[in-house]
């Protein structure tokens, strides 16, 4: 029997004993806490992510009288680590891991030894100066449903004990004769390179949603601090460039203002890419891909090849014009909507496609032309791309009611802008929109703002749904969703033929179809389907 064979045959015989077994006792446990010096880098932490603050204090300086709302978050801060490392422990027992953690709300996470599956660390840069690390156990199939309050964090552990405990939890897969993925890229655990970050990947970041984050939240950190704000626009430069602005008149002025607000956010964001994927690397070492990225806050996580079941590449509309892309696996146990296992962040798309046919170890799901939808699907796609705009001319119609022909001008200027930009965005959604079947996997392409090619294996899809609204009905088209434990959950097709729907699923999951006594055929390089035996009973087709 087959190491990972004798792992699934020791959860069926847990799953079989687990009604008889009684409640776990921790009358005699002996409980851990976490290292002391979580008293100093969760402090230190939580005020570099308010360091905004009082940079932006010290720079202009206040007419306060005092500083009572500085004193109170120091102050705040210190309590909030103190009752985190005093309310946490954590217990390693013969069958069982456990962590209890909170005061006020009191949770306690265990989970089964033998379900351990991973133990990723991560640092920032205190934890590293102060010599420990965040250590979290994943069990690689209901990790990505999880929130925080239920998953088995450590935040801190010395890092002399990481390697010990490490190996403590993880014996159980080395017993079954599986070497379990480490975390840890040094000199030791050396594999092929598949990719590393690049200072030039940055020009991405401007035409990401990365630096208005961050300028939100500088303006919310601002609108805290008294006229803050207002001392802000009062500075020099600003004063003078906002003069110019309005010596070009409206609507110039409102177009200048928004260019200027976007080029301020793009040097954040690219500040804030540059930190966060800063020493990238992506390692096949190979039975596990290794991932690391962050320069302040260095994380390392070990993905698994045997879970993984296929890529999805992440094109928006503003980073592929560049010619970037984003490139994420779909797999079980990671993060459901998370960027946590991101396999390459934003990165040119050569790269992207040339990481991705190295992941699939096939170029064809990346580069092969996916079947187009019916006239009826392109239909829809404009019929809905315009809703928007609709939506738009009708608010200028009340506003050119209210306000007279004083707004004719900029009716004019965001009206018919507010249309090509509508109609482009069809064009590009129906561009994107079509599926096929390449060596037994699922491929599909959808979306436009967030645009993305998904590669999903067969053996992944646990099931499928086929449905109608009464508009798709009209129109013969149907919305065929694959289900997988991996990724995000559902992959869908939308608007394919509605008498190709269940050919479709039946040509990746034979036999899907034969209780309808229907022999459908769904030719996996092209063509269509076909049925090929008469039916006692018709299948539906959504």
């Amino acid at each position: 029997m087959s190491a990972p064979q004798q792992l699934r045959q020791q959860e069926q015989n847990r799953s079989a004993t687990s009604s008889g077994r009684s409640a776990l006792d921790l009358s005699n446990a002996t409980w851990h806490r976490l290292s002391w010096r979580m008293l100093l880098v969760d402090p230190l932490g939580m005020l570099t992510r308010l360091s905004p603050i009082f940079v932006i204090s010290l720079w202009l300086g206040t007419n306060r009288d005092n500083y009572w709302f500085e004193f109170g978050l120091l102050g705040l801060i210190m309590f909030i680590a103190f009752t985190r490392w005093i309310s946490t422990s954590y217990y390693i027992g013969d069958t069982h891991i456990v962590l209890r953690k909170g005061i006020f709300t009191r949770n306690q996470v265990t989970i089964a030894r033998e379900r351990i599956r991973s133990v990723d660390t991560e640092s920032d840069l205190f934890h590293r100066l102060l010599r420990v690390s965040i250590v979290e156990v994943g069990t690689g199939q209901q990790d990505s449903s999880k929130d925080a309050a239920g998953r088995f964090r450590l935040d801190a552990i010395a890092s002399s004990a990481v390697t010990p405990l490490r190996e403590e939890l993880l014996k159980h897969m080395r017993a079954a004769g599986i070497d379990p993925a480490h975390p840890d890229l040094q000199a030791g655990h050396a594999g092929e390179d598949i990719a590393r970050w690049k200072l030039s990947w940055s020009r991405f970041a401007p035409f990401s949603p990365i630096g208005f984050g961050v300028l939100f939240s500088l303006w919310l950190i601002t609108l805290q601090m008294g006229d803050m704000q207002q001392r802000l626009l009062e500075l020099g430069p600003v004063v003078s460039l906002r003069a110019e602005f309005t010596e070009l008149g409206q609507p110039r002025t409102l177009i200048a203002e928004a260019l200027c607000l976007w080029l301020v956010a793009g040097l954040f964001g690219m500040v804030a890419y540059a930190i966060r994927y800063g020493k990238y690397a992506l390692i096949d070492q190979g039975r596990v891909l290794y991932v690391q990225n962050g320069i302040l806050r260095r994380k390392h996580i070990a993905l698994d090849k045997q879970r993984l079941r296929g890529v999805e590449m992440r094109l928006p509309v503003f980073i592929r014009l560049i010619g970037g892309g984003r490139l994420e696996p779909i797999m079980t146990g990671t993060k459901r909507g998370g960027n946590a296992s991101t396999l390459l962040p934003l990165a040119p798309r050569r790269d992207v496609r040339r990481v991705a046919e190295y992941v699939l170890d096939d170029e064809a799901p990346v580069r092969t032309p996916l079947r187009k939808h019916s006239a009826a699907a392109k239909r829809r796609r404009i019929t809905r791309g315009l809703i928007p705009f609709w939506f738009l001319l009708a608010l200028a119609v009340l506003f050119r009611l209210e306000r007279g022909e004083t707004v004719d001008k900029w009716i004019a200027w965001f009206i018919l802008p507010a249309l090509a930009f509508f109609l482009l965005l069809s064009w590009d959604r129906i561009r994107n929109m079509g599926h096929n079947i390449v060596g037994g996997r699922l491929v599909t392409s959808s979306g436009s703002l967030q645009a993305k090619r998904s590669v999903l294996d067969a053996d992944g899809i646990i099931g499928w749904q086929v449905s109608q609204t009464p508009f798709q009905r009209w129109s013969k088209v149907a919305t065929v969703r694959a289900a997988t434990p991996a990724g995000q959950g559902v992959y869908g097709i939308l608007d394919m033929q509605a008498d190709e729907s269940w050919a479709l699923a039946e040509a990746i999951t034979p036999g899907i179809t034969a209780e309808w006594g229907t022999i459908i055929s769904y030719p996996r390089d092209g063509g269509a389907p076909s049925i090929s035996a008469p039916a006692t009973s018709q299948p539906p087709s959504a």
